[in-house]
């Protein structure tokens, strides 16, 4: 997947991205000539708050522009960092007749702090009130030794959300100087990756292993710990928070038992929400299991690169700062900050446990009509043939399936079937209403569609046996069954006979048995042989209709070669139940 991009020119991304967000956000406004997002309305009374850094890791920054975080932000090029003029611009923008001051936070990146450190002098060579401050707090470097010094990730959003709260609340640029150094001395960042990204218009900048994590890279690939082989969700994080508070590691984080934490797990891109959320509750779970509060987390794609599959994880200790958790939780309308559907028992975090469900399970009083001994039996044997057939036609069922749809009919199918033979010995074999509303059950357990059509085909059919007040089951009760069944599918499925679906093998049989409902009295098995034999040729007659209902409906018709699986399958059951009768 890496290296398709759904852009226009590669050379316009950018511009095009911005003019996006602005679209979105009136509230944004774009400098002319620059690449420099400001607030539409700026308070001049309050500090400003203004990053930026290279593009392809949006929302950063200019989604984190707003009331209570960023006044502004300056984008690069994709992955580069943004030019000292447009840098410059911006801080104008943000500290015109603005007699607080204008806070410059910077990302970690040599190209970032050499741009936005020049813009900063010149600024206060035009004498703008002007503070900087580059953050780092990447955990993955075990040594102190490098002379860049640690890479700036995701924590920085803490830094912009707590110090862009502090603006809004009115504090003085020297108070949110000194808290964003101890937010940034509180927190570490690390992260992992499953698969590369790629600039617009280029091939992947690195390569993972299919069979391998990268533990701890940049978020612009830049090199890591290594590489480690693919494991689960429990493990990648158990590694990751291993190596964060590893002992041996001088950009460890030093946490106490019952440290309060605020939790940032940042998708890098191309990370599945499915995943995301399976990684959040590790992270909570491993967390609370190491003796450690997490008290907020804030999840989703916060600062990406690009198409990444991955993520980031940082962790901010607030034991001893709990007036910055004020500030997490203080309003504001930035876009990209994440929104928490908090509890009504007030904004900390916690883990909720579910709510009880009282099971009413609706035992029939009356089980109905009832078959006699032989009646009895030959639903007994029925059922035993026509849960063998289904779980014989497994595969042939999967292999019609597979053109058209998800290839799992025949799977689906064969799970219902196998229940129901578990459950046979249980079953209400003599008393055919009770006997649908528990193979209604069996069905709807089973999954898929396919379970919710057959556990309405059945429900339904089920009301057939309501009509008679006591005695012995009469045999049009079973048409009746049938004709309430198929009703029942087709108003709440959708779909009509030369629909292709198993309602064009058994609304034949319907009609057949429908227009002999005398001679079934006498001669059952004939007239059920008849009815079988119009349900086999109603599932082959789908080979050549048009697909107007179910999945295959969305396939391309040349695609649709094959007769309905679920036809087939009905036609299969139907014609057992004619061979048991004919026996």
């Amino acid at each position: 997947m890496s290296g398709k991009k759904l852009i226009n020119n590669p050379e316009n991304v950018v511009d095009e991205a911005l003019e996006g967000l602005t679209m979105i956000h009136p509230g944004l406004r774009l400098l002319e000539g620059h690449r420099v997002v400001v607030r539409e309305q700026i308070d001049t009374s309050k500090v400003g708050l203004i990053s930026g850094g290279g593009s392809g890791h949006e929302p950063f920054c200019a989604g984190y522009i707003g009331r209570g975080m960023l006044t502004g932000g300056v984008a690069g090029s994709v992955f580069a960092s943004p030019p000292t003029a447009s840098i410059l611009a911006g801080i104008r923008a943000v500290a015109r007749d603005n007699a607080a001051g204008v806070l410059v936070l910077v990302i970690n990146y040599t190209g970032d702090r050499i741009h936005f450190g020049l813009a900063v002098e010149r600024a206060r060579r035009e004498g703008i009130k002007v503070e900087m401050f580059v953050n780092g707090e990447d955990c993955a470097l075990t040594s102190a030794d490098k002379s860049a010094g640690r890479r700036g990730l995701c924590g920085t959003m803490f830094i912009f959300k707590i110090a862009g709260a502090m603006a809004e609340a009115g504090e003085c640029l020297d108070s949110i100087v000194s808290t964003t150094k101890m937010v940034s001395a509180n927190m570490g960042t690390m992260g992992l990756a499953l698969g590369p990204c790629s600039l617009p218009g280029q091939g992947p900048l690195f390569s993972v292993a299919t069979d391998k994590l990268e533990i701890g890279l940049g978020v612009h690939g830049e090199a890591g710990v290594g590489s480690v082989p693919l494991c689960s969700a429990n493990e990648a994080v158990k590694r990751l928070l291993d190596h964060m508070t590893h002992p041996d590691s001088v950009t460890r984080m030093e946490l106490r038992p019952g440290e309060h934490l605020a939790v940032i797990l940042n998708n890098l891109g191309g990370t599945s929400k499915l995943e995301e959320l399976v990684i959040a509750r590790e992270l909570v779970q491993q967390l609370e299991g190491r003796a450690y509060k997490v008290v907020r987390i804030y999840t989703g794609h916060m600062m990406t690169s690009l198409e990444m599959a991955g993520i980031l994880i940082s962790l901010l200790k607030v034991t001893d700062h709990p007036d910055w958790l004020s500030y997490l939780d203080a309003p504001t309308d930035a876009p990209a900050w994440p929104c928490v559907l908090r509890s009504v028992t007030g904004p900390e975090r916690r883990n909720p446990s579910r709510i009880p469900v009282k099971e009413e399970i609706q035992e029939l009083a009356v089980k109905g009509v009832k078959l006699g001994s032989q009646g009895e039996q030959i639903v007994k044997t029925t059922l035993e043939k026509i849960t063998s057939s289904l779980v014989t036609m497994e595969a042939r069922l999967n292999e019609l399936d597979s053109g058209c749809g998800d290839g799992d009919c025949g799977s689906t199918l064969s799970v219902g079937a196998r229940a129901i033979q578990a459950a046979l010995p249980q079953l209400s074999l003599a008393h055919p209403l009770a006997l649908m509303h528990e193979l209604a059950s069996l069905a709807e357990n089973m999954g898929g569609s396919s379970g919710g059509i057959y556990s309405i085909l059945l429900t339904s059919a089920g009301r057939a046996f309501q009509d008679q007040v006591g005695g012995e089951v009469e045999p049009d009760a079973w048409v009746r069954a049938l004709k309430y069944g198929l009703e029942a599918v087709m108003k709440y499925g959708g779909a009509a006979p030369g629909d292709r679906t198993m309602i064009d093998a058994l609304h034949p049989a319907l009609e057949v048995l429908e227009s002999n409902i005398v001679e079934l009295q006498s001669a059952p098995g004939s007239v059920v042989q008849k009815a079988a034999e119009a349900a086999l040729k109603g599932a082959a007659a789908t080979k050549t209709m048009k697909a107007k209902a179910g999945r295959a409906s969305y396939v391309a018709a040349d695609k649709v070669v094959h007769e309905d699986p679920g036809a087939v399958a009905a036609a299969a059951w139907f014609s057992v139940i004619s061979q048991t009768l004919g026996n």
